[in-house]
């Protein structure tokens, strides 16, 4: 064949390609404008078949139109996430292309839009105990716009509070990976209608004049401390609630050099040294907690809870005692030291049940016994003294009913029972 009618010939195909996508870029804008959800989403599905030879201009009009459709969708409060999902993929999609497009200015001005309607409920959805619904939007606004990387912390933030702590965690390490701080500063004054705090970010310009006009009242510049030491302790607290404790022991670690002083930190440290059997590093950092807060009855409270569980019963006592003495009113250490007076109880009573009937087992029985008996009388007075801080504590209740029928002490199991 001559070459030119080959050039002819291929000329030809490009043209035909190219009215054929005008034709169907045109059914589906007519479908869109129309805002008929089905005819424009097949109309769409023809313009998609033949956009690998489309020019940018076709194919940001394409993706403006999956926009512009999702956003009438969203106008009428129809499949609201999945449509801010449409149009957040599509503005991606034209950004790439070129982003000064006149298609793109529209897209971004109907995103922007969008974005109020997101973030007013990703607020509505947290207000309300919704936490799966509040992080999806939340992480909808950041994904409007990366650099409010404020709404990303917030999705983070209602994962956890979800339980969701594979997410959260995904959604801290992006926030580390971007450098976020969170030590925002912005404006606020308070809406003299709803008495509610308004928040005017960087327009300073605005929240005066409407404090000039009378409709807001006490102006503030609020700056906020970085959030970065939260989030490396958030990190470090969900990797030790779901047993990562190598990767936790690196976050808490990392944690404290932001916050040296934190108890729920040293804490964490400590338990996480106890279930490694690190018994020395356990020590050290009890020590440390301690030389940092000697009068703190919670802390001396947790060290006993630990000490306990390392099997150092002696060590649990005497911070059990010192945070007794330092709060009379501290109703778990008065608990957890009845438990640890009853302990000997199970062991006391096997061997009861092991002697058999000789004069000299019945003398072992005896003493055994008296032993059993004087472990439940130290162990009540702490159940009383629980019970003197909190009447309806039912561990304390329910123990103190069963040690009183063992000693006999119907008087006392009466009263007990007629509360």
């Amino acid at each position: 064949m001559n070459k030119k009618y080959v050039y002819l010939a291929a000329a030809l195909l490009i043209s035909g390609l190219t009215m054929a996508q005008k034709k169907e870029l045109k059914d589906a804008e007519k479908a869109v404008k129309k805002g008929n959800v089905a005819e424009a989403t097949t109309a769409l599905k023809a313009v998609e078949g033949v956009l690998g030879q489309a020019t940018n201009d076709q194919k940001i009009q394409y993706y403006y139109l999956k926009s512009n459709l999702a956003y009438q969708q969203i106008e009428k409060n129809q499949n609201f996430d999945a449509n801010v999902d449409e149009m957040v993929a599509a503005y991606k999609a034209i950004e790439s292309i070129d982003k000064n497009n006149k298609f793109a200015k529209q897209a971004n001005e109907e995103l922007g839009i969008v974005a109020s309607k997101v973030i007013n409920k990703a607020i509505e959805d947290n207000n309300s105990k919704n936490y799966i619904g509040a992080t999806k939007k939340f992480k909808q606004a950041f994904d409007i716009n990366p650099k409010d990387t404020l709404y990303l912390y917030y999705a983070a933030s209602t994962a956890i509070s979800s339980k969701d702590y594979k997410t959260a965690t995904t959604y801290y390490k992006e926030l580390i990976d971007l450098g976020y701080n969170g030590n925002e500063s912005y404006y606020t004054a308070v809406d003299k209608a709803t008495g509610e705090v308004q928040n005017f970010g960087k327009d300073s310009k605005m929240r005066d004049v409407l404090v000039k006009q009378g409709s807001h009242v006490d102006p503030k510049f609020v700056k906020e401390d970085s959030k970065r030491p939260e989030i490396i302790k958030n990190l470090a607290l969900i990797y030790y609630q779901e047993g990562q404790y190598e990767e936790a022991e690196k976050a808490v670690i990392e944690a404290r050099k932001s916050n040296p002083d934190d108890t729920n930190l040293m804490l964490t440290q400590m338990d996480l040294y106890l279930k490694s059997n690190n018994i020395g590093k356990y020590e050290e950092v009890a020590k440390e907690a301690l030389a940092k807060n000697p009068n703190d009855d919670v802390l001396l409270y947790n060290l006993g809870v630990t000490s306990f569980q390392a099997g150092k019963v002696d060590d649990a006592r005497k911070y059990y005692e010192q945070a007794i003495r330092i709060n009379p009113k501290n109703e778990s250490a008065y608990l957890n030291m009845a438990f640890l007076k009853l302990q000997p109880d199970e062991e006391i009573t096997n061997k009861m049940n092991s002697l058999g009937m000789s004069a000299a087992d019945n003398k072992k029985y005896d003493q055994l016994q008296k032993e059993k008996k004087a472990l439940y009388r130290d162990a009540m007075n702490d159940l009383e003294k629980v019970l003197a801080i909190n009447p309806s504590n039912e561990e304390a209740i329910n123990t103190l009913k069963n040690i009183y029928r063992a000693l006999e002490m119907n008087d006392k199991l009466k009263a007990l029972e007629s509360r």
